[in-house]
């Protein structure tokens, strides 16, 4: 009789959990890339890469204070790639469904720590200080023939 009670309670409980709303972060704005696009991913030094994108306002309000930062895995890229706007401030985003339009970022090799390098490029878009989406790629790195 108390195995069955006991059961009856999980269950009950299992219900309410599951029926329960999904919490998400309140304070993070509904704003993404619509694109992250490398016109290359593979270069020799010497070479530079373009990231193409773009990023679109899915909120009814409007957003002022936007960027996006490219970040570099792993660490200790500097002697060998060089960022042109490593941090890019974004356009006001004035209404629901704006675009900030094509924008570019552009990555060079100024060398390689071996024959052969492989790094992962991360473009995280911070909407208010918040993290809001990210997107990554992987760039390889070759010594001149």
């Amino acid at each position: 009789m108390i195995a069955v009670a006991a059961l009856a309670v999980a269950i009950a409980v299992a219900i309410i959990v599951f029926s329960m709303p999904m919490q998400t972060n309140s304070d993070t704005p509904n704003v993404k890339f619509t694109e992250f696009t490398p016109d290359r991913r593979d270069i020799s030094v010497g070479e530079s890469a373009r990231i193409l994108f773009n990023v679109q306002n899915l909120e009814m309000r409007p957003i002022t204070d936007a960027q996006v930062v490219i970040v570099i895995e792993p660490s200790g890229y500097q002697s060998y790639l060089t960022i042109q706007n490593q941090t890019v401030q974004l356009p006001d985003l004035h209404s629901k469904d704006a675009r900030t339009g094509q924008m570019e970022v552009v990555i060079s090799a100024a060398g390689a720590p071996a024959k052969e390098a492989l790094y992962t490029v991360n473009g995280i878009l911070f909407i208010e200080g918040n993290m809001s989406d990210v997107r990554e790629f992987e760039l390889r790195i070759r010594q001149q023939q």
